[in-house]
């Protein structure tokens, strides 16, 4: 078996999905990506194992580690998709890229990674939601950033 292919529009509109939610986590906007992620999201990243809940993965995950970094993007030139066959239901995996800061509070260094998102809406057309996520750092790069920015909004 191989993915289904993917319409045009819905590349886009996936695509969309990962800039908004990239910009997002750029300006430590936690209110209005909330609107993005389904309430019950399930999610792994660098500081949970593992959260069901938006409001825990805000907590515990978002909260600790987006105003530790600057300059998150995500590269969509490596934006891989998985569509259902009613285009209800996808998932998206790509390479994103931030900068960190040394312990030193000067030095700042590449912070690469990759993220997986499942995707959900109502109908084709509507608004994607997130119902699980998974965000991890490329291996061997360090863990810590020490930046401290305040959160928008």
């Amino acid at each position: 078996m191989r993915r289904l292919p993917v319409s045009d529009e819905d590349r886009r509109s996936i695509a969309a999905w990962f800039v908004k939610w990239a910009s997002l986590v750029a300006a430590v906007d936690f209110k209005r990506v909330r609107e993005m992620f389904a309430e019950d999201a399930i999610a792994f990243g660098s500081k949970v194992e593992m959260v069901t809940s938006r409001e825990a993965l805000e907590q515990e995950q978002w909260r600790v580690v987006w105003p530790t970094m600057e300059n998150y993007h995500y590269d969509l030139a490596t934006l891989e998709i998985a569509m259902s066959p009613d285009r209800l239901m996808a998932m998206g995996a790509a390479i994103f890229h931030s900068t960190g800061l040394h312990q030193d509070k000067t030095t700042r260094f590449e912070r690469p990674g990759r993220v997986t998102a499942t995707l959900m809406r109502e109908a084709v057309g509507a608004p994607w939601y997130c119902t699980h996520s998974h965000v991890s750092l490329k291996p061997d790069t360090p863990t810590p950033s020490h930046f401290n920015r305040p959160e928008t909004s």
